[in-house]
């Protein structure tokens, strides 16, 4: 299907003016013994990094070097916007601070660095988020900021800290010798969760619902 669509971009002349994105959403089912998530601890479900690292592959002909690979570059869906805005030449709305940068160099070949920390959640309750089990079921919160990654419950519980440049599996948890690191990401974690809209389950109807009704 992906021939189709480069041959059909190609007859209509649009080949070089397109950038095409193939990525994925999450990680594998925890099945298979984790074959399907390269090596890395975790699956879908999980915010290990094989829950979270995804396959990302850019073609645009002349603009996007091909056949290389950007093993440095950390990248998020929350940088599209900004990343694919930089490349079109549209500026970005005023007054809007956006959780994503732009990495618009990294599309076009050139790793570059991130500037800003990325933050995930997974999971609120036990009941609907009770996978996976055993060692690939994570803590509910995660942070990455340049090398480190804390992932830490809400309620701080399990903080566990990785150094992804040397040890991307998450076997080594150096929580015991590095406390000033875990500190300050765990600070910056539990601020992010703290600002996050709340969730309101089984909520009464409002006055204008029961109107509409």
């Amino acid at each position: 299907q992906m021939g189709r669509l480069f041959a059909g971009l190609k007859e209509l002349g649009l080949d070089d003016r397109t950038l095409i994105i193939f990525a994925s959403d999450n990680g594998p089912l925890p099945s298979f013994r984790g074959s399907r998530s390269g090596g890395l601890r975790g699956s879908k479900l999980s915010l290990y990094e094989g829950g979270i690292r995804m396959p990302f592959i850019v073609r645009w002909p002349g603009r996007a070097p091909a056949g290389r690979l950007d093993d440095q570059t950390v990248l998020s869906a929350t940088d599209l916007f900004p990343s694919l805005c930089a490349l079109a030449g549209v500026k970005l709305p005023k007054n809007v601070a956006f959780d994503g940068e732009d990495l618009s160099a990294a599309l076009l070949g050139t790793p570059i660095a991130r500037a800003k920390a990325l933050f995930w959640e997974y999971g609120r309750n036990t009941n609907s988020f009770a996978f996976p089990k055993a060692a690939d079921r994570s803590p509910n919160l995660a942070l990455r900021e340049g090398d480190w990654k804390l992932l830490i419950n809400a309620d701080s519980t399990d903080p566990q800290l990785y150094d992804l440049k040397s040890d991307p599996r998450e076997t080594a948890n150096l929580t015991s010798a590095n406390p000033e690191v875990v500190d300050r990401l765990k600070e910056k974690a539990l601020a992010w969760r703290k600002a996050l809209p709340r969730m309101r389950l089984n909520a009464p109807p409002s006055s204008a619902d029961r109107e509409a009704r």
